[in-house]
């Protein structure tokens, strides 16, 4: 039998799978939607405002569109590495530094895409320090636990920002603003809430919890439950933001309430 290993053969075999990579690399650069304007409002996160207005819809991202618009997500991260984060108000930081971890995260995706299925595919994804602000460089771990953890002891900020994960709490389709940081710390911890898939839901027990209805979390509460404490204490914030149902049982549980986690899916949050 003749060998395919050179010639004419080898070709054939070899075309379809170039057409499938040329295919795969056009999906990624081609993007058919408008850019949108930003709103009035968003100051120096206009670039990032209009990015995510224009392809984020429900949470999940158009990463072929970001990609193919990578060069206004540039022009913003050129921004925040000229900023002066310290002569800002705590707001307008605490504004910042979440818009910064969302944008460096989607940046870190398209450095893979469209080739990349999880971000957990990414060696050191959260300790590489690549990211610039105010002229120093930070891994998004410090950003997460030593400034917006430690600085502002805010437990809505783990609704706010964003790994890139089905699991993980929706990336906004607006740049977080100081003007209007409560409202949309409120409304992100609420919209995670009301998710039954990944934020919170009543269900029966299932294994060794036996028989009897359980409130199941997101992991997110397992991980940084600290937080939750220090700001006042876990129950107190579920019933200001569960949705009527679940914040019915954790009343009505209050001093023995059968917690149990979710799953928790690292899939990408987009096509």
């Amino acid at each position: 039998m003749p060998s395919l290993a050179h010639g004419p053969g080898r070709r054939l075999l070899l075309a379809p799978l170039l057409l499938l990579f040329a295919a795969g690399v056009a999906r990624a650069a081609t993007c058919d939607r408008p850019l949108r304007p930003p709103a009035p409002d968003t100051g120096i996160h206009a670039p990032w405002d209009g990015l995510v207005r224009s392809f984020v819809d429900h949470g999940e991202v158009d990463y072929a569109c970001m990609k193919a618009h990578e060069g206004q997500l540039d022009r913003y991260l050129g921004l925040l590495a000229r900023i002066r984060p310290e002569r800002l108000s705590r707001e307008a930081q605490l504004a910042l530094w979440i818009d910064a971890y969302n944008a460096f995260t989607v940046k870190l995706i398209l450095g893979r895409y469209p080739g990349i299925r999880s971000i957990k595919e990414i060696p050191r994804r959260w300790k590489r320090r690549d990211w610039r602000v105010g002229g120093r460089r930070y891994s998004l771990d410090e950003i997460e636990n030593d400034i917006l953890r430690a600085r502002f002891h805010e437990p809505r900020i783990h609704f706010a920002i964003n790994c890139a994960s089905k699991s993980c709490p929706d990336l906004a389709s607006e740049a977080y603003v100081a003007p209007r940081l409560e409202a949309q710390l409120d409304a992100a911890a609420r919209r995670f809430l009301a998710d039954p898939r990944k934020g919170a839901r009543v269900a029966p027990g299932r294994g060794l919890f036996g028989r009897g209805d359980r409130l199941y979390l997101s992991a997110i509460f397992k991980w940084f439950g600290e937080d939750f404490t220090r700001a006042g204490g876990l129950v107190p914030f579920l019933l200001t933001y569960l949705p009527e149902g679940p914040r019915a049982f954790v009343a009505r549980h209050r001093s023995d309430l059968p917690v149990s986690y979710l799953p928790y899916d690292w899939s990408l949050n987009g096509r």
